[in-house]
């Protein structure tokens, strides 16, 4: 629920006002804070800053919109008759605008489940059919999954333990230093065991190989 910066203040909150004022001005002359001065003084400013967030979720300038959705203001426009989305005018409204989007996905929920891909509407069945969708669908979760951030591509994964395997490398340098010979092959031992484990796991480098 949104905070209204005109409403009244109600008696506990002027109540906290009061008892922050009095911890700011201690604070300003160098005096400590009790315990609860501190918590009153963090709530105040917790209470203080999810109001200023509404306020600033209620104007959001459109010229920020814009640089934020990568569209043109003829294209906003547009977007917004088109579907009904209260993004057109000078300043937008966060929460309306979440609302009227909900509310369009609800309305169209049907329509926009409805997959484009001809076969896989048809009624059609065979082996090869049967195939194709179970495939379409594991590319549609794969898809989802990057997005969401569960899944990680292969090259990526093999870029970032090769980052931390040379970060460790360059630890065995000090630990050489500190400890002597031993404690460096031990540490590049245990790298060439793991660099063998990568390998098998993730298989070579070569861009042909299927991911």
């Amino acid at each position: 629920m949104s905070a209204d910066s005109n409403s009244p203040k109600s008696a506990s909150e002027a109540a906290a006002q009061r008892e922050a004022a009095a911890a700011y001005k201690k604070v300003l002359s160098g005096e400590s804070l009790s315990n609860r001065e501190q918590s009153a003084l963090k709530k105040f400013e917790r209470d203080k800053e999810e109001k200023l967030r509404w306020q600033y979720y209620g104007k959001i300038p459109q010229k920020h919109w814009r640089e934020m959705s990568g569209r043109q203001t003829k294209v906003l426009h547009e977007q917004a008759g088109l579907y009904g989305l209260p993004f057109g005018g000078a300043n937008i409204s966060l929460p309306d605008v979440v609302l009227a989007l909900h509310n369009f996905l609800a309305a169209n929920a049907r329509k926009l489940a409805t997959p484009d891909d001809e076969l896989m509407q048809s009624g059609a069945n065979s082996p090869a059919l049967e195939r194709y969708r179970e495939e379409r669908a594991t590319l549609a979760k794969l898809e989802r999954q990057e997005r969401e951030g569960t899944l990680l591509p292969r090259d990526e994964a093999r870029d970032g333990l090769g980052r931390i395997a040379t970060r460790l490398r360059a630890a065995g340098e000090l630990l050489e230093r500190q400890f002597g010979p031993e404690a460096r092959e031990i540490l590049d031992e245990a790298l060439s065991d793991a660099d063998r484990e990568i390998e098998q796991v993730f298989g070579g480098t070569d861009e042909s190989d299927p991911q």
